[in-house]
């Protein structure tokens, strides 16, 4: 009698076991796979756990100000990630001397690891008391070191470097001010509260930038890095002298597109100085520019987080694909970063119902302008007419592990905010206007030319990103969150009364903004 209960107890610990398990597994990972799987293991210790969290310590930090939410929250991160990893490493040591894991990388922003491992592996990490969570990493890459350029990049690097270190004397009269950033209300936030983006810096995740001074005179330079084929810094990346590009694991951040240059339009519209016709581009004229190329890498985010970037714009999305589970990974990331002083803001995407691409309501967004912390901004046209292939809301977060808070019945208010896509100059590949057709090339410079005629919700974003650099500039310590509550505050409404999912709670007002942003100091 006594064997017969402890063969029903053993049963039922395993079943209790299988099913602890269970719920720590990606439901779509397939434990039949023979091969090799690619996994994040998410360890239980996380400043935000799940849903709620970020709101909670958000309100509990406000009395803080950013400098110091920066250095406490980047602090804990990386203690939790090296205490969480001194506990998982024997097993993971073991495991890849046993050939079931392979390919471990290491992250703080969120703290884990990704790895490919055996289906018995995977269990393993599954079952494990210190384990939250085993993703199938939909976004897995093979770490590569960071390596030196091609002689031909390094060059480029090198011919930027010297048109950088020459003063700009480029214009002295008059500029000239387009029609968007007149509109916006950054020329007169300038003007009225002197606020131009002094002292903020912005990290661009896009293509890079063409080689041409307006861009080049917006990088901010890591002093401790040198273009010598050396990780100078001690980072662990070689040459990162303005930024860095995490698909290629180098420091070439130029953008080598010969028809066009997504990057260079959204720098220029941020920060952009002055053509030789004396045409300023820019929101911020005064803020300066990180550039990472690598959108889904946590690595990008954890990079831009230690060089200090203030504000983070965004122009890669993915919509109309099944992601499972990652989404949350991303989430968790993203308020972190949050948590850590970085605003992040993007373009709400270009998929709306009159759209040539449109997408099903509710699936018009993607992540990552789908997480709450993120700004997703629409577009309207100068006359405030939404314009047909802005995205439109809502969004759903039903059924996302940890994070599952915006259902159908109570869906997740998207956009957020409204800015100009389109009808202004933007910097571009020269000649790009002979392949494209309806736009029109108004001046051509070194490198480069303005062009009018680029259009996309892409180019709503950076207007966002700009705006919030004038707040910072006028008050260095606002938290995103709270930059985020003025931007809406202080937006002009359009459409029917109050936030909407088309417009968000309106069309951003930078001057507003500034002086609601000064109130707080």
């Amino acid at each position: 009698m006594k064997d017969i209960f402890l063969r029903i107890s053993c049963i039922g610990f395993l079943l209790v076991l299988h099913s602890v398990s269970a719920s720590r597994l990606d439901e779509a990972i397939d434990l039949d796979n023979p091969d090799w799987i690619p996994v994040f293991v998410r360890m239980d210790k996380q400043l935000v756990n799940r849903f709620g969290d970020f709101e909670r310590i958000c309100t509990d930090r406000a009395r803080l100000s950013r400098s110091q939410n920066r250095l406490e929250v980047s602090t804990i991160l990386r203690e939790q990630a090296i205490r969480s990893w001194t506990g998982i490493e024997k097993f993971v040591t073991k495991s890849i001397s046993k050939k079931q894991i392979r390919e471990v990388n290491r992250f703080w922003i969120v703290n884990g690891f990704s790895c490919l491992a055996q289906s018995g592996a995977v269990q393993k990490l599954a079952s494990r008391s210190d384990v939250s969570f085993v993703y199938l990493n939909r976004f897995f890459k093979s770490f590569r070191k960071s390596s030196p350029m091609s002689a031909k990049q390094l060059q480029a690097m090198h011919d930027m470097v010297e048109v950088r270190r020459r003063k700009s004397t480029r214009f002295s009269g008059s500029l000239s001010i387009p029609w968007n950033v007149r509109e916006i209300g950054a020329q007169a936030a300038w003007k009225e509260e002197n606020a131009t983006g002094q002292g903020v810096k912005v990290a661009v995740i896009d293509t890079g930038i063409i080689s041409t001074p307006s861009l080049i005179h917006t990088l901010a330079r890591n002093p401790g890095e040198e273009l010598n084929g050396l990780d100078d810094d001690g980072n662990g990346l070689i040459d990162d002298l303005f930024g860095y590009d995490f698909i290629a694991n180098n420091g070439f951040i130029l953008d080598a597109t010969k028809t066009t240059s997504h990057g260079s339009s959204c720098v220029g519209i941020i920060a952009g100085r002055p053509s030789m016709s004396g045409v300023q581009t820019a929101i911020a004229p005064d803020s300066r520019i990180l550039l990472v190329k690598g959108g889904f890498n946590l690595r990008s985010l954890e990079y831009l987080m230690t060089k200090g970037a203030d504000i983070v714009s965004m122009s890669f999305m993915i919509v109309n694909r099944d992601l499972g589970q990652i989404r949350g990974l991303f989430r968790n990331a993203f308020e972190h970063l949050s948590l850590g002083g970085v605003l992040a803001v993007g373009g709400a995407g270009n998929y709306g119902p009159k759209s040539r691409r449109a997408m099903p309501l509710g699936k018009q967004i993607g992540l990552p302008k789908d997480i709450p912390c993120v700004l997703a901004i629409a577009g309207v046209d100068q006359s405030r007419i939404q314009l047909p292939f802005s995205s439109e809301g809502p969004c759903y977060w039903e059924g996302v592990q940890f994070f599952s808070d915006y259902s159908k019945q109570r869906p997740l208010q998207k956009p957020d905010l409204t800015a100009f896509p389109s009808g202004y100059p933007v910097w571009n590949v020269s000649g790009s206007q002979d392949i494209r057709k309806g736009w029109r090339e108004v001046e051509k410079d070194k490198g480069a030319s303005l062009m009018v005629g680029p259009a996309g919700n892409s180019f709503s974003g950076p207007h966002a990103a700009g705006v919030a650099a004038l707040m910072l500039s006028a008050n260095p310590e606002l938290n995103p969150w709270e930059t985020s509550e003025i931007l809406r505050k202080t937006a002009t409404d359009l459409g029917p009364t109050g936030t909407d999912y088309k417009f968000g709670a309106g069309l951003i007002d930078a001057l507003a903004a500034v002086r609601a942003a000064k109130k707080r100091n």
